[in-house]
């Protein structure tokens, strides 16, 4: 459990788990749903931000509001790679430099200027860097640039805050339990098994290892500040056939929105190519198809549940793997309340990685606030290869 003096849970300007976050490129938008020419409001760590993609394809990020009357940008559209405001016609560049100010002397506009943040489009994804002065390197990930399908997956926007969601990302005790009906559904009924579990930091976070008996070592990698590898089968944006057949490396960023609300962006790999790699996309496509068609979504379902109106072992037949699985996790996450009471926990062996997680963040935001160096993560490659060390 985090100290009383070290906040992880408040993310907003200024605040210190934010300021650690915001030396890290965070994901914010899924790079296929932003259309050339589009303006959209996006929120992140508590702060408002204008995201749009100039007619050049090219992404930009500016201040949430106009700084003639502070009308939302969004509202209004895009020219070339500027946006022009709704209200008045104020128009900027993507350096947040006015441009143009209808009705207004021409030296008017040079002396206006609103913020404006770096962007990159890596996997699929939109990343910013919102911290201050230059951005590090944007952090790669070589096992997710091999050859194979690629994928940003289903966006995850949940009433809860994203330590909720972080705290799983060491904890290979929970999956036997949190899981059971999706593993039981997809009929690897060897994955109920009890595991032994230990925990190391490593150059780049933590590298948690689980164990049956008899059986090789599985590890989930988890790369600070927030984001989780792992090598997994089951949670398959598919067929059911292909739940219980194929292996997903798949990467995780839990990113605040506000203090109450998290998104989880997740990227898929697949060792599928050519004729595979195609019928799969297309089996994917069908499963998105009917995922988005049903009438109750993972997070309709996880509600039900938390109100006790129906139970996750009932939930139709019908619904895609990916669907229950998430549902599962929404069910557990969000059911310890939108920011979980760490006052009143009993930790035990077997949440050895969610302590290490913890006691980690917890030392890089006391080397923050004190103003002494803080480790330098690295992203090596072979980590999905680590999935079964003997």
């Amino acid at each position: 459990m985090e100290s009383a003096d070290i906040d992880i849970i408040h993310t907003g300007p200024g605040s210190l788990a934010g300021r650690y976050l915001r030396l890290f490129w965070q994901p914010i938008y899924r790079a296929r749903d932003l259309a050339v020419g589009r303006a959209v409001p996006v929120r992140i760590m508590g702060e408002d931000f204008t995201l749009y993609r100039g007619e050049t394809g090219v992404v930009h990020l500016v201040a949430f509001r106009c700084a003639h009357r502070g009308t939302q940008l969004s509202t209004g559209w895009v020219e070339g790679d500027t946006i022009r405001c709704r209200y008045h016609g104020w128009r900027y560049e993507a350096s947040g430099q006015c441009v143009e100010q209808p009705g207004e002397d021409e030296s008017f506009a040079g002396k206006v200027k609103i913020r404006s943040y770096p962007t990159r489009e890596y996997l699929d994804l939109v990343f910013a860097y919102l911290g201050e002065g230059d951005p590090p390197p944007l952090r790669r990930f070589p096992d997710f640039e091999r050859p194979g399908v690629v994928d940003a997956g289903t966006i995850e926007d949940w009433p809860c805050n994203y330590f909720n969601r972080l705290d799983n990302a060491c904890d290979a005790g929970h999956v036997i339990f949190t899981h059971r009906d999706s593993i039981m559904r997809s009929g690897r009924l060897d994955q109920l098994a009890v595991r032994e579990i230990s925990a190391e930091e490593t150059d780049y976070g933590i590298r948690t290892a689980f164990h049956v008996p008899g059986k090789p070592v599985i590890c989930l990698n988890f790369h600070m500040p927030n984001v989780n590898q792992v090598r997994i089968q089951v949670m398959i944006e598919g067929s059911r056939e292909d739940a219980g057949s194929l292996w997903s490396d798949r990467l995780f960023w839990r990113v605040p929105v506000d203090d109450n609300h998290s998104v989880s962006y997740a990227v898929d790999w697949l060792a599928l190519q050519g004729q595979a790699a195609q019928e799969f996309q297309e089996r994917r496509r069908q499963a998105r198809a009917t995922f988005s068609s049903m009438a109750a979504s993972h997070d309709d379902l996880g509600r039900a549940v938390l109100q006790g109106s129906m139970e996750l072992k009932d939930i139709d037949e019908r619904t895609n793997m990916y669907q229950l699985f998430l549902a599962e996790d929404y069910a557990v996450q969000v059911g310890q309340g939108e920011v979980a009471d760490r006052s009143a926990e009993r930790l035990g062996r077997s949440d050895v990685g969610t302590f290490l997680l913890r006691k980690i963040w917890e030392r890089e935001l006391r080397a923050l606030a004190e103003g002494r160096p803080l480790k330098q993560w690295s992203a090596p490659a072979g980590l999905s290869d680590q999935s079964a060390i003997e």
